[in-house]
């Protein structure tokens, strides 16, 4: 099998890629395994190299160096090769999709990720792209859509960008009117905070909108919080952040019935309740405004490659499953 790194320069708080090359070469020579390097140039190259690599047809394990954005570029490059196989080393500043597997250290260990097991996970649809985790319109994506403009100022750090941001979108107009519709039956049109479609767990740097999720029952977690008052919105995304929303058997937590509502569902749509409005889309961290969101899972679409110890925890979670 065929090895390739694709490293993102820009990912994280510095370039990975002068401490990745000396380690893959390091790798490559243990393990004995052909390796081979490609470093992004631009947005959606990662997309450009993946779908490259798969349609040669040779067996090829593509390796996402970045953070969610980057691998999130390579899924959609490899999604319509069965040779395929994604994995992933964590140099970005959330890594939330490794969340639903484990430690972030456990997928830092390039000789484990070679020797690594891929397995089949579900993945989503998002308005026509492949997205591996969360997508969400609402507040979330209002917030991380902002960020990059206050990056540009000076000494306007990571926290710092994502704290301004914040405070724009509360000194703003809260919430949104939109209808939504869960496996083609719609809800009442209403105002809503933020809307969340989940394949995984965690988003946005560690929120973890869906602590019941699973990536490979075929299903998608759906989050919705109603428009709360400014007042309310700290306590309630505070345990939103930490998944207390949701109980352990997939209920609404107490004390939020009216806020929030949870669904599971193969197909979502949220379409704007004026015709001609936009929402702010964040895919898997990625940014896009559009006139709706539509997602639907595709089961067992993809091929994780899941490190040692990991790949052993996935194991015992099924087995667990089964019994």
């Amino acid at each position: 099998m065929k090895h390739v790194f694709i490293i993102n320069p820009t990912s994280g708080r510095q370039d990975p890629t002068q401490g990745l090359l000396p380690r893959i070469q390091q790798a490559a020579k243990n393990t004995g395994e052909e390796c081979l390097v490609e470093i992004t140039a631009y947005p959606g190259h990662a997309v450009e190299l993946a779908a490259r690599y798969g349609k040669s047809g040779e067996k090829v394990r593509l390796y996402a160096c970045g953070g969610d954005g980057t691998l999130n570029e390579v899924f959609n490059g490899a999604y319509p090769f069965p040779n395929v196989q994604v994995a992933h080393i964590p140099c970005g500043s959330g890594n939330d999709f490794i969340r639903n597997f484990g430690m972030e250290e456990q997928f830092i260990n390039l000789g484990e990720a070679m020797r690594g097991e891929a397995a089949p996970i579900d993945l989503m649809m998002v308005n026509g792209r492949i997205c591996a985790a969360i997508a969400s319109t609402g507040l979330d994506a209002q917030v991380a859509y902002g960020i990059p403009t206050f990056r540009r100022l000076p000494l306007c750090g990571g926290q710092m960008a994502y704290n301004l941001s914040i405070a724009q979108q509360l000194l703003g107009k809260m919430g949104k009117r939109f209808t939504v519709e869960i496996d083609g039956i719609p809800l009442p049109t209403g105002e809503y905070l933020l809307a969340a479609v989940c394949n995984g767990a965690y988003y946005g740097g560690g929120y973890c909108a869906a602590p019941n999720s699973s990536l490979e029952d075929g299903l998608l977690d759906f989050v919705l919080v109603n428009r709360i008052s400014r007042l309310k919105i700290a306590s309630v995304l505070s345990l939103y952040k930490k998944g207390g929303h949701v109980t352990s058997q997939g209920k609404v937590a107490p004390g939020l019935e009216g806020i929030i509502s949870v669904h599971r569902a193969s197909r979502i749509g949220i379409y704007p309740a004026q015709e001609g409005d936009l929402f702010v889309v964040n895919a898997d961290g990625e940014c896009f405004k559009a006139p709706y969101l539509e997602a639907r899972v595709l089961p067992k679409a993809g091929q994780f490659v899941l490190h040692q110890p990991a790949a052993a925890q996935w194991k015992k979670q099924k087995q667990q499953i089964i019994v």
